[in-house]
């Protein structure tokens, strides 16, 4: 009897170590399996763009360009021209959180000051214009590539928003022109996926729908607007629901 007791002695023993293996293997693949299941750690929150809001951009040797900031801003990119002996700031404000649903807005100030006072207006000097655009953008941070963008201008800047899109056709695709001097042509703006043409309910409207008789001929998908009891240079009382609509449709009508 002794001697099968110790056989069996021997033999528990000799499997002891086995059954440790197994078990420490069994622990191994448990802490593996929780590590595998453990959350990713969540990546650090973005910075709080604060509320929508137009501050001024200042970019050595160069007038004042008004910008939007705050969130939450669509993707777009938009520029807004004022008028002659105009000022870009109140016009920015005017329709600012319009303006953010689609994108970024910028209202540089016009380049010859007038008389004293922060007024000025637009030389002629195009290529400037598109410079001081893009260095804009870029200043923002909106990347070196810029095209697709929506050019707002109001009389005297409405004139400088169509020679622009007329002189950099793959950069300007949309336009609204607003009571310009004389009516917008078609030439050299068949590129527009869409045009939108706009006046006062108290200002010359022929004009504008004599150009959007051109455009319209040209194949350009355009419309007219007219602003709510609004004098020549002025937004009407509504800015923001005006110029919400002008840029839904101008938007949603883009070829």
């Amino acid at each position: 009897m002794r001697p099968l007791i110790a056989a069996l002695i021997l033999l528990v023993a000799s499997c002891e170590p086995s059954a440790r293996g197994r078990s420490a293997a069994r622990t191994s693949e448990l802490s593996v399996e929780i590590a595998s299941a453990a959350p990713e750690p969540e990546p650090p929150a973005a910075p709080d763009p604060g509320p929508i809001r137009v501050e001024t951009l200042e970019l050595p040797s160069e007038p004042p360009t008004f910008v939007l900031r705050g969130g939450p801003r669509g993707p777009a990119l938009l520029v807004f021209l004022h008028g002659m002996c105009g000022h870009g700031l109140g016009y920015a404000q005017s329709f600012q959180f319009s303006a953010a649903k689609k994108g970024t807005l910028i209202a540089p100030q016009g380049d010859l000051r007038c008389a004293q006072g922060p007024r000025s207006s637009w030389s002629g000097d195009i290529e400037k214009l598109d410079r001081r655009i893009s260095k804009t953008f870029r200043a923002l941070g909106l990347g070196e590539s810029l095209g697709d963008i929506v050019l707002i201008g109001y009389s005297q800047g409405a004139t400088r928003a169509e020679q622009l899109a007329r002189r950099y056709p793959e950069r300007y695709t949309r336009l609204i022109s607003i009571g310009a001097p004389r009516p917008p042509s078609a030439k050299g703006l068949g590129h527009l996926r869409a045009a939108l043409m706009m006046a006062g309910e108290r200002d010359r409207q022929d004009l504008m729908k004599k150009g959007e008789r051109s455009l319209r001929a040209a194949g350009i998908p355009v419309s007219f607007q007219e602003i709510p009891e609004a004098t020549h240079g002025a937004m009407g009382p509504t800015p923001e629901k005006t110029m919400g609509q002008a840029l839904d449709w101008l938007f949603t009508r883009s070829r």
